[in-house]
């Protein structure tokens, strides 16, 4: 078929496409594509006398389309791929819309992404639309300021955008202007789309400065347009405004149960909820919930959440807190069933769960159980192979990962080699075997796979003497400066290479804040034993920070520390946050008058 083509020998039909004409063979149209086998079935009108017109195509890329009919192949360039994207969506010819699909995958930038979110938009191309969406979303202010293809959008795909919670903008004021930009480009034709446009505006969220720049830009603007204004209390700003975007939070570091684990407040146990920006290298201190230590908190986006805990007099805690930073309070939730501390804590899937622990300073836990975030009620899961405590824990694409971690055997602890894994769908767990026992790790999910940072490990030894001594060294452990990588199997992937901490140190907070991994405080119990029987003052404690980004030959060590002045914290809950910017933070501090929408002919 591919030679008759070529030598026009045997055509039955002509592609006309803007006066030109591609003569080719109707039964191979017929066979291979079903918008043609319906066109020359049912004498559809685009077919007249053996001519197919489609007269609003482009002759290049009918062209194209004729050739990759009769050869399979397709030569793609940045110039023609959308065209041919369209023309394959039309012509409902599947291998080549999957083809052009993929190739603008590979392809997408922020330069071109809004002509391929809309393309993918219109077309239903869920994979496409949700990668060009992410570059829409992340590089909002500049496209939309600057990129002439967002005058180009149509009015339904502006208005999506303008409605996303995803939007990297720390004001609202970007948003209004967007859209005012947009209409402006065409203010004859555009004007009628601009209550629809302005709906999408969250105006309670607006700052005072920024309300005064609207009034002074609304004397511009049609004078039919007035400002509509109401006063508005903090929760009613908060229902109003329909949520924050995400570019109006910080994402910070929080700390739960920091207090002086040496000196002279020991005693009097000043507990805090510390939060650290690693942006700006400040802390700050958040409104505290309970004194509690080893206690486990885990964040959801702006939602951070606390489990258990060792109360001041020495009773164990069963109780779930909340923390709302927009309302600057906690709140108590459905309690546990059972109390515990020094616990797994982690989510996954709109569930938290809380994994094993100790209690009255000597109960191992297996048991497990998690909470439905929807539902607002806690539910048994899979008890953990064994009881165990103080080990590390992160989640993975729908798995948890325990590693180490101390356990019993016959009324004595030992250090466990094990990382237990609990698949969140199937309700079940599965073991895999580090080549020796340790706890007090620390863990963050990251790069596919589980960073395990630190901890108090024994020597290389498939062996233990479980000992009633509760003392790290008793058993032959010893703090270690070694961090490792493990698969998403469990087993240790000595492929990936990750730096030895700068110091030994266990029972620090380890967590991640976007490409980096922070560890902060930590203790090394044995060093200091060590030191002060030979007559030496060295802290146990650490109240440094360092962080460590994959790739990178070396921790770096923070010019900030820990909101002590001389003294370190280990074992406490650390967790990454989404914490409103401080601008927006005001507005949900009092009532006052706010800007609601504003209301006219147009509106």
């Amino acid at each position: 078929m591919k030679e008759l083509y070529e030598e026009e020998l045997l055509c039955d039909t002509t592609i006309v496409a803007k006066g030109e004409r591609f003569p080719c063979h109707r039964i191979l149209l017929a066979a291979i594509n079903p918008y043609f086998r319906a066109m020359f079935s049912n004498s559809f009108r685009e077919c007249q006398d053996g001519e197919v017109f489609l007269q609003d195509m482009d002759p290049s890329i009918i062209q194209a389309v004729v050739q990759y009919y009769y050869t399979e192949e397709i030569v793609l360039t940045p110039e023609i791929a959308e065209d041919l994207y369209e023309a394959a969506s039309r012509l409902q010819i599947l291998p080549l819309l999957e083809s052009c699909s993929s190739y603008l995958l590979e392809h997408l930038s922020p330069e071109n992404c809004l002509s391929i979110y809309q393309l993918a938009y219109s077309h239903n191309d869920p994979v496409l639309f949700q990668e060009a969406k992410g570059l829409v979303h992340a590089h909002f202010k500049r496209l939309s300021q600057e990129a002439p293809a967002f005058l180009d959008l149509n009015p339904s795909t502006l208005e999506s955008i303008l409605a996303s919670d995803n939007l990297l903008v720390s004001s609202e004021l970007l948003v209004y202007r967007a859209a005012w930009r947009w209409v402006q480009a065409q203010s004859a034709l555009r004007l009628p789309f601009l209550a629809r446009l302005l709906t999408q505006v969250r105006f309670p969220l607006l700052t005072p400065e920024e309300l005064r720049q609207v009034q002074a830009e609304l004397l511009q603007r049609p004078k039919e347009l007035r400002p509509r204004w109401r006063r508005l209390s903090r929760q009613e700003r908060l229902t109003r405004c329909g949520g924050l975007r995400r570019g109006m939070f910080d994402t910070c570091i929080v700390c739960v149960d920091l207090f002086n684990l040496e000196g002279p407040e020991l005693r009097t146990k000043d507990f805090q909820v510390g939060c650290y920006d690693p942006q700006a290298n400040r802390w700050e201190k958040l409104p505290l919930q309970e004194r509690l230590y080893c206690a486990r908190c885990v964040a959801l986006r702006d939602r951070l959440f606390v489990t258990g805990g060792v109360r001041t007099d020495d009773s164990y805690s069963n109780a779930l807190h909340e923390y709302s930073p927009l309302r600057g309070r906690w709140s108590r939730l459905a309690s546990m069933s059972v109390a515990r501390a020094s616990h797994g804590f982690l989510a996954w899937g709109g569930r938290l769960f809380a994994l094993g622990g100790w209690r009255d300073f000597e109960d191992y836990l297996d048991s497990a159980e998690s909470y439905d975030l929807a539902e607002g009620r806690w539910a048994r899961v899979a008890r953990l192979p064994l009881p165990l405590s103080h080990f590390a824990a992160a989640a993975l694409r729908g798995r948890l990962y325990l590693v180490g971690g101390a356990t019993e055997e016959v009324g004595a602890w030992y250090a466990s080699r094990k990382v237990l894994i609990y698949q969140v769908g199937a309700d079940q767990w599965s073991q895999a075997f580090l080549s020796s026992g340790g706890y007090w790790a620390g863990a963050v999910a990251m790069s596919e796979g589980i960073y395990v940072v630190g901890g108090y490990f024994r020597g290389r030894t498939r062996h233990h003497q479980p000992t009633r001594d509760r003392r790290p060294e008793a058993d032959g452990l010893r703090c270690t400066r070694r961090c490792f990588f493990l698969g998403a199997d469990g087993r240790v992937d000595r492929r990936v290479t990750v730096p030895p901490l700068p110091v030994e140190l266990a029972g620090a907070g380890v967590v991640r804040w976007k490409q980096r991994i922070y560890v902060l405080g930590g203790e090394n119990v044995a060093l200091g034993r060590g030191r002060r029987a030979q007559g030496e003052s060295e802290e146990e404690y650490y109240n440094t920070v360092y962080y460590w980004e994959p790739g990178a030959p070396r921790w770096t060590c923070c010019q900030e520390r820990l909101p002590f002045a001389n003294w370190g914290v280990s074992g406490f809950g650390c967790a990454a946050v989404k914490l409103p910017k401080k601008p927006i933070l005001e507005l949900f501090r009092k009532t006052a008058v706010a800007l609601t929408g504003l209301e006219g002919p147009a509106c």
